[in-house]
């Protein structure tokens, strides 16, 4: 396995029997599957962000690579393409999202959680693709990528460490309001962040700085909304309760029922809003 043809800066590399690679200045430009090719369950050159070629044999794998390297060769139509010499058929990523199948808009409507999944997963496809080689556009587009997808889980993390596992989760499978059906439009508007004041009286005058149920002492106890924001759940007193962690985790899946956590709120003090 290696390089098996050059010419200057062009490069015709075989990395397994039946696939081969084009680079230029090591950015690599174009896979070729030959009939040789046995494909992994795992590895398929097809789902690549370059261009892959599939022809009849090495002879015509070194035809396309000469065609390239002396810049005879048409230029690529789409980000992905999979065609045959033998019938002269080929077709482009571009194509199926026109056709409305894979990449229609339904199936797009990915909430942050899904999205972030696809941009890792195809921002390692495109850096492997790329035979990580740092100073390849292509493989900086597939770091981009990855970069993007963790980030958003790192806001979700954010999220969590400051309003708990509610507002994380629903940030991750939330899907984008914008494009919701006419049905889910009928929901509640969400009810906005606790106001730090409110919270403060909360944690401070009426908890302690303990857990409202467990009754344990807490340095950064959280505020739960007992009915919660995504159903309109407001920012009142009656409806929110300073949890510790743990029993906030347990508020959040309903561990703890509503009611038990609104009959525990009627016992406690009573604090205005004011």
């Amino acid at each position: 396995m290696g390089v098996v043809r050059r010419e200057n800066d062009w490069r015709l590399e075989k990395r397994e029997d039946g696939l081969y690679e084009i680079t230029y200045q090591k950015d690599l430009r174009m896979k070729i599957l030959t009939p040789d090719y046995k494909q992994g369950m795992m590895d398929n050159p097809r789902l690549d962000a370059v261009p892959v070629r599939e022809v009849g044999s090495y002879s015509e794998a070194e035809g396309l690579f000469e065609e390239m390297a002396n810049g005879d060769a048409a230029p690529v139509s789409g980000p992905t393409i999979v065609g045959s010499t033998a019938t002269g058929t080929e077709s482009t990523l571009g194509g199926e999202l026109d056709s409305g199948g894979f990449g229609s808009e339904e199936e797009n409507n990915l909430p942050a959680g899904g999205l972030a999944l696809v941009l890792i997963v195809a921002g390692v496809f495109v850096m492997r693709s790329a035979g990580f080689a740092p100073t390849s556009v292509v493989f900086l587009s597939g770091v981009v990528s990855a970069i993007i997808g963790v980030a958003i889980f790192a806001w979700a993390g954010l999220l969590y460490k400051k309003h708990g596992w509610s507002d994380a989760l629903e940030f991750l499978i939330t899907v984008d309001d914008d494009l919701t059906s006419s049905e889910e439009t009928d929901k509640p508007e969400k009810t906005p962040p606790t106001p730090e004041k409110l919270k403060n009286r909360l944690i401070f005058d009426r908890a302690g700085q303990k857990c409202e149920w467990c009754e344990e002492s807490f340095d950064h106890p959280h505020v739960h909304h007992i009915k919660p924001r995504r159903e309109g759940g407001p920012n009142e007193p009656e409806n929110l309760i300073v949890l510790c962690p743990n029993c906030h985790e347990k508020a959040d899946r309903e561990a703890i029922p509503r009611s038990k956590l609104k009959a525990k709120v009627k016992r406690l003090p009573s604090l205005s809003t004011q």
